[in-house]
């Protein structure tokens, strides 16, 4: 399903979060060796309360390494996270002191402190925004495009839309992530991933979860592991896994069994990757939120606890949402407000005629500081006029070698 084209600005913020995945029929079939796998009984034992997220959801919501060029002249060097203040707040996992070989993950990762948990879950969020579809799957699957510029970089990811951001922020063995969208069953689908991943300690146990088959234990797992939270919004997350649970059942089967060349490119598909995911939620690295990429409140909180944290944002996930609004002036303000370092960076799929597809996606690899000094430029009032701008000073790289990749403002890393 292609979505209309939205004009009206106001409007445009309400489906803002379109992102990347049409209606399931577009998504590729599910493997024949996976469909006729029989799956393994979930654990009956449920996860301990104390995996649930300290910030409940709103009663009323429901639902990889490139250094790219020098940070552009001009581009507010105030905002940058030198390494040595990077390193102030968790360990960074490229590097590590061997106290931390006893941490968890591909990254050994340890838990947060006292004073760090209180400072990731800081401040307000936006309030979810109602949507017609929610997208609990999503159908990008050349994510493995983006790994030279994300791998190993750790700091933090900032990723909108379903499981999609986890293979990112698995490929940058990333620190800290803030996994926000506007539709809140996205969110409750984030917070039953957060009870789900924690329990099972391997990809198939995880997917076997959301089989028929398993549908009662899991759903009495979620349901004894979320005892804390509000009585409506249990009821809604609850009655949202039995909605959504043959549909992430199937996309998930999908993701374990994606490779390229022969290689694993999805969080499941690669156990190290898995197990980073896994150790980012056992460690309390992961925040999920309400968020909108235009709003005024969740992408400048995300800002404000990574400055504090120490950490620069690496990778700023946008999917393709940017085809739904403009650049407005709270988006302005919420991408100034992110730490960044000099290899940071925006990722993006496009849907158009106009570029070469990987899939049904065209994928694009941004500087992040170079995006935001041509936010500062008011003739870039959304991201088609902005990328033409960068076409013709030559900073847009269409040849990358990467059949449905380009490039804004980098360049093609050495193979690694």
């Amino acid at each position: 399903m292609t979505l209309p084209r939205v004009h009206h600005a106001a409007f445009a913020i309400l489906v803002l979060f379109a992102v990347g995945c049409r209606d399931p029929a577009t998504v590729e079939p599910v493997p024949a060796t996976t469909q006729a796998a029989t799956p393994a009984a979930a654990p009956t034992s449920a996860v301990p309360t104390s995996a649930v997220p300290t910030s409940a959801v709103p009663t009323s919501a429901v639902p990889t390494s490139a250094v790219p060029t020098a940070r552009p002249e001009g581009a507010g060097g105030s905002d940058v996270v030198p390494a040595a203040v990077a390193d102030a707040g968790a360990p960074r996992s490229t590097q590590r002191d061997p106290a931390a070989a006893t941490g968890l993950g591909p990254a050994s990762l340890t838990p947060l402190s006292d004073e760090q948990r209180t400072v990731f879950m800081a401040g307000e969020a936006d309030d979810p925004i109602p949507v017609e579809i929610h997208y609990v799957q999503s159908n990008e699957t050349r994510h493995d495009l983006w790994f030279d510029f994300v791998a190993d970089k750790g700091g933090a990811f900032v990723g909108v839309g379903s499981d999609q951001s986890f293979t990112v922020m698995a490929v940058q063995r990333a620190e800290f992530a803030f996994l926000m969208d506007i539709d809140y069953r996205v969110v409750d689908l984030h917070r039953m991933y957060d009870v789900l991943i924690r329990a099972h300690d391997n990809p198939r146990a995880l997917v076997d979860a959301w089989h028929e088959r398993n549908e009662a234990s899991t759903g009495a797992m979620l349901a004894e592991a979320l005892g804390e939270m509000d009585e409506k919004a249990r009821g809604r997350l609850l009655r949202g896994f039995v909605t959504a649970r043959e549909t992430v059942y199937r996309h998930l089967e999908r993701v374990i069994a994606r490779t390229r060349g022969g290689e694993p490119t999805t969080w499941l598909s690669d156990a190290d990757n898995y197990a980073h995911v896994r150790a980012m939620y056992q460690t309390g690295r992961v925040r999920m939120m309400p968020g909108n990429l235009a709003g005024d409140r969740s992408l400048r909180t995300v800002g404000a606890a990574a400055r504090a944290l120490g950490v620069p944002i690496n990778a700023l996930y946008m999917s393709n949402a940017e085809e739904y609004f403009k650049y407005i002036p709270d988006f302005v303000a919420n991408i100034e407000a992110l730490p960044t370092a000099p290899g940071s960076v925006v990722l993006r799929t496009i849907y158009s005629k106009k570029w070469v597809h990987a899939d049904l996606w065209a994928y694009q690899v941004q500087q992040l500081d170079d995006f935001r000094v041509r936010l500062a430029d008011k003739k870039n009032r959304s991201r088609n006029p902005m990328l033409r701008y960068a076409d013709l000073e030559g900073e847009l790289e269409k040849d990358t070698g990467a059949e449905g990749l380009t490039l804004v403002a980098l360049e093609r890393p050495a193979v690694r």
